[in-house]
């Protein structure tokens, strides 16, 4: 274990372990000693991260002390403890999880992520007890830490040794960082856009004019691209030159908002720009709607964004990834010639029948998980054909996912209704059916009140089996089959 890799908080984790295994006279540091001396760290991290998970720090340390005291004690010297191979592991890990958080040194929170891999040695019962994922500290990190320190291009000194890291912080708390949203596996799989993804590519590897900008329709999957190529940097799938970097989405709207006087918002914007230059190009933006920068949606408040980032630009030093409607570009940007002549531009068109279709096909699980169903091969092709054929005024695929999207949800209500609905009308029918064998052989004229109880029965039962049929139409011999 090379100690100059771990943090003073991330050694005092190790240095705890020790202490708490000691103290329940155990042989050797395991899993869950080291969970109890992550949770007691006075880490930020681990408790912006139970914070984010509405996590009780102190009802996990309580439970996974009382699931100690029950495992077989050994007295032992303090001196004699040794490291469990489980945790070892878990210690090596928490390399990996600094490398992918893009962190200088291993930190408690690394070691807690490091702790739920699903590979590690942690005792089943408390996985489950806790009930934490590794998926879910990945996405409360992305949502609470605002990026504080990001890696400046390091050079050995002379005695091998890497320099320091420049901090970048500030302005970039507006920022939304998307690289830890791919980690976290919040985006879909970006399907055949392979070539504009490898164009976005191209263009951020030139000297100059390395700023590319996606034009295209609403739902064309502009922004899929962009959260593909946060995807490709997790996966390390890009160039050498760009391994590393950060994708930082704008948000523009928070950079307006709070703005108290009047050019607060360009001197925010400002230093945000500083502060990528900083980087030295470990930072990439993406700005959705790209031109608002130019002025376009501002509502008389001059958030012209445009001037400040020229220079920058045309000298290279940020590198920016836009997206906007052609009719935007050419209102707002082609008409600025210094600033369309930074940008190269990349058109992104609605796909075909064919692509669609495969499009759908690649993310379709995640909304079968959402909404745990199965989509049939029908049920995906229609998606896509009914939309061309009905809702032709919207792009696909954006539209075939709001069909396959709503036509699960509208399923699901359907479901629980005919849960319900299905047994009460089998019974119903069982109690029309001894009513009318209490009717056989009577007289509708003398027996009147049996009958007429008979034919309310019925008219309730017709009343509801409408009902279910206009919600299932000919699924209902199916449902009740299932039922049965």
């Amino acid at each position: 274990m090379d100690i100059a890799s771990y943090s003073s908080d991330a050694r005092a984790v190790i240095k705890n372990a020790r202490e708490v295994t000691a103290a329940f006279r155990h042989p050797e540091i395991d899993v869950e000693h080291l969970l109890i001396a992550t949770i007691r760290s006075e880490s930020s991290g681990i408790e912006n991260i139970l914070n984010q998970l509405k996590k009780n720090a102190s009802v996990i340390e309580s439970m996974v002390e009382e699931y100690i005291k029950e495992q077989p004690r050994k007295s032992t010297a303090r001196d004699s403890l040794t490291i469990s191979p489980a945790v070892q592991d878990i210690l090596t890990q928490a390399i990996d999880e600094k490398t992918r958080l893009y962190d200088a040194l291993i930190e408690p929170e690394h070691i807690f992520i490091a702790i739920f891999d699903p590979k590690s040695k942690l005792a089943p019962y408390l996985r489950d007890k806790i009930d934490i994922t590794k998926e879910d500290m990945y996405r409360a990190i992305a949502e609470s830490k605002s990026v504080q320190e990001i890696a400046s291009k390091v050079t050995p000194s002379g005695g091998g040794e890497v320099e320091g890291t420049k901090e970048v912080s500030g302005t970039l708390k507006y920022c939304i960082d998307m690289t830890n949203q791919a980690a976290a596996g919040e985006f879909d799989p970006m399907i055949g856009r392979e070539k504009e993804l490898q164009q976005v590519i191209q263009i951020l590897l030139r000297r100059r004019k390395n700023s590319p900008v996606l034009v295209g329709g609403a739902g064309v999957g502009k922004s899929a691209i962009v959260e593909g190529f946060a995807q490709a940097v997790i996966a390390g799938k890009i160039p050498k030159t760009l391994e590393g970097v950060k994708v930082m989405s704008v948000d523009m709207g928070a950079l307006v908002a709070g703005a108290k006087y009047k050019g607060e918002f360009e001197e925010r914007f400002k230093g945000l720009v500083g502060e990528v230059v900083k980087s030295g190009g470990k930072i990439i933006l993406f700005i959705d709607e790209i031109h608002t920068i130019a002025g376009g949606g501002s509502s008389g408040g001059g958030m012209d964004a445009a001037n400040l980032i020229k220079p920058a630009l045309a000298r290279g030093q940020i590198r920016l990834i836009g997206a906007t409607t052609e009719e935007e570009y050419i209102k707002y940007l082609e008409k600025d010639k210094a600033l369309d002549r930074r940008f190269e531009r990349i058109r992104v068109e609605k796909p075909n029948f064919d692509e669609a279709v495969r499009i759908v096909k690649g993310v379709v699980s995640k909304y079968e998980a959402h909404h745990k169903i199965k989509y049939s091969e029908a049920a995906i092709i229609g998606s896509v054909k009914f939309s061309q054929r009905y809702l032709s005024e919207r792009n696909l695929p954006d539209i075939a996912f709001d069909i396959i999207d709503e036509a699960a949800s509208e399923f699901s209500v359907k479901e629980e209704f005919g849960k319900t609905e299905i047994p009460a009308l089998s019974d119903q029918m069982a109690e029309i059916e001894k009513m009318m064998a209490a009717c056989e052989g009577k007289n509708p004229e003398k027996d009147k009140d049996v009958f007429d109880k008979l034919y309310a029965a019925y008219e309730e039962f017709t009343r509801k089996f409408e009902r279910l049929q206009g919600f299932w139409g000919h699924r209902i011999e199916t449902a009740e089959g299932g039922q049965k």
